[in-house]
């Protein structure tokens, strides 16, 4: 599950970042890719936080495990508005963290599974746009420079995260 979410999130990240014509100049830059992995990290473990904490109260524990949905999207929403993000990034938070923390009374685990899951998404959202700029200064004719080949290079960082994520996960 970890794995799918890292490929989809980075690819639709990658896309949300994009220009309307993919022979331009992309926006994200490597700097903006690391700090919105940040962003995601810090939103997930401060959620993961706060569902440690209520759950360690005898009195709020069951209210938590009944309401851990309700809970995770309304701290996903309040947070992400808290940083103006996008909705993108609340909906990708709230989807996140839902199978992520509710259940979990163990901060450690959640934090090195928010840890690693952002993780995964910049390295994603890095060799995506590596390959995409090695794309652009190529002599690639400008017809093939659409979106059947914004797919391929998203399959081959796919391809080779996957490699990589039968160690980690």
């Amino acid at each position: 599950m970890s794995y799918t979410l890292i490929i989809i999130a980075g690819f639709l990240f990658a896309v949300r970042g994009s220009r309307q014509a993919f022979s331009q100049r992309p926006v994200p830059s490597f700097f903006w890719i690391w700090r919105e992995a940040t962003d995601l990290f810090l939103t997930l473990g401060l959620i993961a936080a706060l569902f440690a904490f209520a759950a360690s109260f005898d009195s709020c524990r069951n209210f938590v495990r009944e309401y851990a949905v309700l809970l995770t999207g309304l701290m996903a929403y309040l947070l992400t508005r808290c940083q103006k993000k996008s909705d993108f990034f609340f909906l990708f938070v709230a989807v996140a963290a839902c199978p992520i923390f509710p259940g979990r009374e163990d901060l450690l685990s959640g934090l090195s599974r928010a840890w690693a899951l952002s993780a995964g998404i910049a390295l994603f959202q890095t060799g995506f746009l590596g390959l995409r700029y090695k794309l652009l200064f190529s002599r690639v004719p400008e017809p093939v420079k659409g979106w059947p080949v914004f797919c391929v290079l998203a399959a081959f960082v796919s391809l080779a995260l996957w490699g990589v994520a039968k160690y980690v996960f």
